[in-house]
């Protein structure tokens, strides 16, 4: 006689099917699904680079890592707000951030009261893209001067005029021009602005003779034959200007600088969260179009996996501990 407390047949299958299943991991626990809303921070303004590509990445991710993805800037303090909050946000994949490495690597040897410890605080997922930086010189600097050679000449010449615009003291656009002056044995002022917009400005009014620009903000302008860029941070020439040669070609080998926008978590998100991060990441970077969209910035993808990523960010943490030093800067509160 049937037991009538016992499952169907049909059910029973089920149910066994689905045990076997569970215990393989082919079906996702609760962790591991799709989340309802998840924010892509950035540390600056809208409609900069990062907040560009944090909109690109927010599409891809949308219905895939949460069923909404939304970008939010928390500006201010040079990006480090940015950090700060998703540090101390849920480690469910639902907070993650954008940042360029300097918040990562440089940071930490110039601010004595920076809140958080990237080494420890932050998770590192993936760089996204990778760019170098170019100095350029304008109607400040005689027509005649041409190459890094010309212009060097041309500072030691007029040490009084001498002098280069960053987007702000700190920055690893400023130290690039710090170590030039040291290379070159020459007075080479820095001059800080807030932000790239005005360094262009002054760069094409003739306020300042030269300028460490990013490629969104050069290769626009290059165009127009208003600005000569002399040498470029890069461990290779760029491919969006190619006639450019690296600062390690000129006979500067040590100032290869080479900044990123990359993806990161807080200190509690998984593993398995930032591999599958990862995954979801490089699969759009992989596509014709992203890296179109990048090109129009200037931008190189430079996918990397977690592991790897975190290897390179502590070589480089150290790396400008000790530039830092060498260059005698004072680190600020």
């Amino acid at each position: 006689m049937t037991d009538p407390s016992a499952p169907h047949p049909q059910r029973r299958a089920l149910l066994c099917a689905t045990g076997a299943l569970l215990a393989l991991g082919a079906l996702p626990s609760q962790a591991q699904q799709r989340l309802k809303l998840a924010t892509i921070t950035t540390g600056f303004p809208p409609g900069g680079s990062s907040d560009v590509l944090a909109r690109i990445l927010a599409e891809h991710l949308r219905g895939k890592h949460a069923d909404a993805v939304i970008v939010e800037a928390k500006a201010g303090a040079g990006g480090r707000l940015a950090v700060e909050h998703v540090k101390n946000s849920p480690g469910d994949g639902s907070s993650l951030l954008i940042s360029p490495s300097g918040m990562m690597v440089l940071f930490p040897h110039i601010y004595r009261s920076l809140r958080y410890d990237p080494l420890v605080d932050i998770t590192p997922i993936t760089p996204l893209a990778k760019f170098p930086f170019f100095l350029a010189i304008g109607p400040m600097v005689p027509a005649e001067v041409r190459t890094l050679a010309d212009f060097i000449a041309w500072c030691k010449a007029n040490p009084k005029q001498a002098s280069f615009g960053s987007p702000g003291a700190g920055t690893s656009a400023h130290f690039s021009g710090i170590m030039l002056g040291r290379r070159a044995d020459m007075e080479y002022t820095h001059v800080a602005y807030r932000g790239m917009a005005p360094v262009v400005q002054d760069l094409l009014g003739g306020q300042i003779p030269s300028g460490v620009l990013t490629p969104v903000e050069a290769l626009p302008i290059l165009s127009t034959g208003k600005l000569r860029l002399i040498a470029a941070t890069g461990t290779g020439r760029s491919r969006f200007a190619p006639e450019v040669p690296t600062y390690a070609e000129l006979g500067y080998p040590d100032i290869v600088i080479e900044e990123s926008f990359s993806l990161y978590g807080p200190a509690s998100l998984s593993a398995d969260s930032a591999r599958q991060l990862a995954e979801l990441t490089h699969q759009m970077l992989a596509q014709a179009d992203t890296q179109a969209r990048f090109a129009q910035m200037g931008l190189e993808v430079a996918p990397q996996q977690p592991a790897q990523f975190k290897a390179s960010l502590k070589a480089l943490h150290g790396r400008w501990g000790g530039i830092v030093k060498a260059s005698g800067f004072t680190p600020q509160d």
